[in-house]
């Protein structure tokens, strides 16, 4: 039970003053500041609730949206608490351990962008806290509107309950950030929720016959989240149109008529690269500035925890350490919108937006902008992130994320390979290459030492990749996977066929450990996302035996590094060693 410390509300006429004096008693009896991030070095929110008030937020029914008073300070010395309101925030993400918080202050504030609503995402799902933070920060390097979003330390009645990301709400003070007219229609598809509700028949208005409604600004205003007084009429035509236009010709004019196109091929292509896996039912906001008879439609992302390789699986849900790249560019994140649908099967708009995924890759998110972004977000958060539970830390829920603890590097890790992984497979799926699968030969003529060459399939499976450290013979190398399922660990012998060719390098070879959407075995011999895989090796396979090789594993990725010499023909396995 966590200490109950602050005042009864009957004594809230007292004013500010009394709160002070009643803060500033409490703090100093306690100790445990000085083990904890302050707020002299790392933003930081202290929320004070009745004790009571507390339980009843955990104990209630999670999706109760209705709040409890509190106070607010950014410095247990402040003299003066603000006075807030509390709920829990989110949908699905309620039921998680560790809860996400809406916060509502009387007055805005100047940490908050300006606003008086702190939106503190919990990001349970993601043990690098860095997803979300990462995803809509790309949103404002290309100069599109996107929540601007900030870290923040929470103190719950005193007690440390973990690192928090604030993200923008999508209001009119975001629109007046952009310039944007913030009496304009923002509204956001909510389908999705009342179609888990079994309250409607698909997850997105687009590709609903909205026509055959009679009263359809009644239906947009029970399934729309919405600000001010939106142009429902606006809305309505967008649908409609999107249901009676086919792909082709006429969905390309009428596209362009009505939307951005370039705001928003960038929007889209962002949530390609970042396979976001939950991307268009109720993750975005559309606006029109409605009093401009110029103006177009824009799209405004939210929510991108479900980035960067997480996943979900049926009875693990979303807090897991499955890990996958091989994300459809559309099927598995459109969810029932036929916006995004017709917008694919367009060739003029799949072409351009093509085009700008491929330049965005190479020149604008490579992986040496990821590699900066992490280092630097790394060296702000570990701190915070590292800290483990204790009495005065972590009494409400476990811990700041699911994963274990004391793996940031391998967390930040598979960030870096997603980017690798993904950006290869989505080479593929814009040029496609055959059909071979499990197989595939690189020509290392052009290749120089330090390149890392990848051994990518036809449908956009990489089997290996090698940082080359020293090159004698340039010729090519084929790299097969085959099934063995005599082989413990992962059930597979990768042959490596050289011809001409004799380097010396790093050769990591990746394994399935596969979400069930796919519909491809797994090759790790258990049901578990992590399991024993920390004791795999990779090993030289000869008369039925491995010879182990020194090695590297992050099983977050599925993948196993050591330093082969590539000269004559070689089988190698990822197993345990003997």
């Amino acid at each position: 039970m966590r200490k109950n410390f602050f005042i009864d509300k009957n004594f809230a006429i007292f004013g500010m003053i009394f709160i002070s004096v009643i803060a500033f008693v409490f703090i100093s009896s306690r100790q445990s500041y000085k083990n904890f991030p302050s707020d002299l070095d790392f933003p930081t929110i202290y929320l004070y609730m009745e004790e009571e008030d507390v339980e009843n937020l955990y104990e209630r029914d999670f999706l109760s949206d209705q709040r409890i008073q509190g106070f607010a300070k950014t410095s247990p010395k402040d003299k003066d608490a603000k006075k807030v309101e509390v709920r829990f925030r989110g949908d699905s993400t309620r039921y998680l351990p560790k809860k996400s918080f809406n916060v509502r202050f009387e007055e805005e504030q100047d940490f908050l962008f300006g606003s008086n609503r702190m939106n503190l995402n919990a990001s349970y799902t993601d043990p690098s806290l860095m997803r979300e933070k990462i995803s809509m920060d790309m949103f404002k390097e290309l100069g599109l509107p996107a929540p601007r979003a900030a870290y923040f330390n929470l103190y719950i009645n005193n007690i440390y309950e973990g690192l928090y990301l604030h993200v923008e709400r999508i209001d009119e003070n975001l629109l007046s950030h952009f310039d944007l007219n913030g009496k304009g229609t923002l509204v956001r598809d909510t389908f999705a929720a009342n179609l888990q509700k079994e309250e409607m028949e698909r997850a997105s208005l687009f590709g609903y016959d909205i026509g055959s409604i009679e009263n359809q600004e009644a239906l947009l205003r029970e399934n729309f989240s919405y600000r001010g007084d939106p142009d429902w009429q606006s809305v309505i035509d967008l649908a409609d149109w999107v249901y009676n236009t086919p792909a082709g010709e006429d969905f390309y004019i009428g596209f362009q008529e009505r939307f951005y196109l370039e705001d928003f091929i960038d929007w889209l292509a962002i949530h390609v690269l970042i396979g976001d896996i939950d991307s268009f039912a109720d993750d975005y906001w559309l606006y029109l500035d409605h009093e401009d008879p110029d103006a177009k439609w824009r799209v405004i992302p939210w929510d991108k925890d479900l980035t960067f390789g997480s996943t979900y699986r049926p009875q693990v849900y979303v807090d897991n350490d499955y890990f996958a790249y091989e994300y459809h560019l559309y099927r598995h994140s459109y969810r029932d919108n036929d916006m995004i649908m017709k917008f694919f099967q367009t060739p003029q708009l799949q072409e351009k937006l093509f085009s700008r995924m491929a330049y965005l890759m190479e020149e604008v998110f490579t992986l040496e902008y990821f590699q900066n972004k992490t280092a630097s977000l790394r060296e702000y958060i570990q701190d915070s992130l590292q800290i483990p539970p204790s009495d005065y830390a972590f009494i409400l829920h476990g811990q700041n994320h699911h994963g274990e603890l004391g793996r940031m590097d391998e967390h930040i890790e598979t960030i870096l390979d997603f980017i690798e992984l993904r950006y290869q497979f989505i080479r593929r799926q814009m040029y496609p290459a055959g059909d071979e699968i499990h197989t595939a030969t690189v020509d290392l003529m052009d290749a120089r030492v330090g390149d890392v060459v990848y051994f990518t399939d036809a449908k956009g499976w990489t089997i290996g990749k090698i940082d080359i450290r020293e090159m004698k013979k340039k010729g090519k190398v084929t790299l097969v996977a085959e099934h063995e399922e005599e082989i413990k660990g992962i059930n597979r012998i990768w042959r490596i066929t050289p011809e001409n060719t004799d380097i010396l390098g790093d050769l990591t070879l990746y394994y399935r450990n596969e979400i069930f959407d796919f519909g491809k075995q797994n090759w790790y011999e258990e049901e578990d996302a992590i399991g024993n895989q920390w004791d795999l090796i990779m090993g030289i396979y000869k008369n039925d035996k491995a010879v182990s090789l020194p090695s590297k594993i992050n099983p977050y990725s599925n993948k196993v590094t050591a330093t082969v010499h590539i000269k004559d023909i070689e089988e190698l396995v990822i197993t345990y060693p003997e």
